[in-house]
């Protein structure tokens, strides 16, 4: 089996996420924040810079993160209370970039949360993707096995990846558990692979493998618990409605516009990871 299927070498991660926060702390409805580092925009991710330039340009510059720093404790339980007090907090609401139309803009203040539904993000291997070398949606090369064209809510459906991860009454949706569909880690790999609005995919799985290992790494943070390295990040699927009218992502009945915040309660670390469907940097 490949070795891109291995351990995600957690305790190895270069923990980018775990920076210092900039400027003064804001109160803003009982919680304190700081903005730490824009996450894509610093050279503390050199390698996920070149493996996005290199094999998912249609993504790039539609794909932002930002992380900041709380001062409280967070419980599980509490994720959608501090959903909602993170989007109202005057920190946020002048530094959080979201996407107007074809242009990125402050949040601004009188958002308000719509939605957040919880995402595991409990996984330390690729081993979920074990299953498409398996089925022969990929082969043992990781090679994509193509099939004939199907047109698929406005998406060509040229390869079985495409299947798996698309067609929801097809033959191939079964290759993964509803479960793991569910995984932050999975979701990452969808938005990898199925790209942007103008999308030059890729011929080879481990190529979307790669970008999406490193971009787990760096959005969670791992700890160690039993002499085992576990994950302890909690992360929700998040629409946001702004004062003005709109909605944060934009159109969000696309399937690959995502707002994912990802709590770090140990490193005290939230990281706001933002895709709006388009045309990305082709540079």
């Amino acid at each position: 089996m490949p070795t891109v299927l291995g351990k995600l070498q957690l305790s190895e991660s270069r923990q980018s996420l775990s920076v210092p926060a900039l400027g003064q702390s804001i109160p803003g409805n009982g919680l304190w924040l700081s903005r730490g580092l824009p996450l894509l925009q610093t050279p503390l991710l050199p390698t996920f810079n070149d493996e996005l330039r290199t094999y998912s340009r249609s993504i790039l510059g539609r794909l932002t993160c930002q992380a900041y720093v709380f001062h409280q404790d967070f419980y599980e339980h509490q994720l959608e209370q501090f959903v909602e007090a993170f989007v109202k907090s005057p920190a946020v609401a002048t530094t959080l970039e979201v996407w107007r139309g074809h242009h990125k803009a402050p949040l601004g203040h009188g958002a308000c949360v719509e939605r957040v539904e919880e995402v595991p993000c409990s996984l330390t291997s690729m081993a979920v993707f074990r299953r498409l070398y398996e089925t022969g949606v990929v082969r043992e090369d990781g090679n994509i096995v193509r099939c004939p064209d199907e047109y698929h809510d406005h998406l060509i459906l040229d390869d079985n990846l495409k299947k798996v991860l698309v067609k929801e009454d097809g033959d191939l949706w079964g290759v993964l558990g509803q479960e793991d569909r569910r995984q932050l880690l999975v979701r990452l790999f969808r938005l990898v692979a199925l790209g942007g609005e103008c999308c030059q995919f890729e011929d080879n799985i481990h190529h979307y493998l790669a970008v999406t290992r490193t971009l787990y790494r760096d959005l969670v943070t791992p700890i160690a618990e039993g002499g085992q390295v576990v994950v302890r990040s909690v992360a929700g699927q998040v629409r946001v409605a702004t004062a003005g009218g709109g909605s944060v992502p934009d159109d969000p009945s696309h399937s690959q516009n995502l707002l994912l915040l990802v709590i770090n309660p140990h490193a005290h670390t939230l990281n706001v990871l933002l895709h709006q469907h388009g045309v990305g940097d082709m540079d």
